[in-house]
């Protein structure tokens, strides 16, 4: 595939580091689950795991990442990863189910974060859930765990955006990264 050999070259020429700012890399998890190539999309994840272990990620990408490990079996990762999927784009889980959408009056970190990132996806990145995925979809949304968190990123995301002293923004940050650390030690 060429996106994995221009990444590959990438990687050659600057010693293993990836300069990728077209995005490539979020493209091939997604592009070889719509092809129905589980193991192949299985194997990007696990060498993006490796190789960007510090990358925030991009929404559909991640959403991805969490129905091909949903549909390999490990339903424990896959609710990780639909987790880390809402939080990159609140609006993205509840547009792929139908569900009305209310922007919220929230700091957005960059576009990916936006209400219209999900309408602006091209069609062939937004994938078809079964009614089995539908129904854990949306089973997962409505836990208390996404509930909470969801409720704790805006509340965190709505203080950013009207907060201009540094340490206080600082804080206000310090408090969402702990209650991320700790989102599965509580009951969900």
């Amino acid at each position: 595939m060429r996106l994995r050999r221009a990444l590959a070259e990438e990687q050659e020429r600057f010693g293993g580091a990836i300069h990728d700012g077209a995005g490539k890399r979020y493209m091939i998890g997604p592009l070889f689950m719509q092809c129905g190539d589980l193991k192949a999309a299985l194997l990007h994840y696990a060498w993006f795991e490796k190789v960007c272990p510090d990358d925030v990620g991009e929404p559909i990408h991640t959403l991805f990442w969490s129905l091909a490990l949903y549909r390999a079996g490990d339903p424990l990762r896959a609710r990780e990863k639909l987790l880390a999927t809402m939080i990159q784009n609140i609006y993205l889980l509840p547009s792929l189910m139908r569900w009305p959408v209310v922007p919220e009056d929230i700091w957005h970190s960059s576009s990916w974060g936006e209400p219209a990132y999900f309408d602006e996806t091209p069609p062939e990145f937004v994938p078809e859930l079964s009614q089995e995925e539908s129904e854990w979809v949306s089973t997962q949304l409505k836990s208390n765990l996404f509930r909470r968190m969801r409720a704790k990123y805006i509340s965190t995301f709505a203080a950013l955006k009207h907060e201009d002293s540094v340490p206080r923004r600082r804080a206000i940050l310090e408090d969402w990264e702990r209650c991320w650390a700790e989102r599965f030690t509580r009951a969900g």
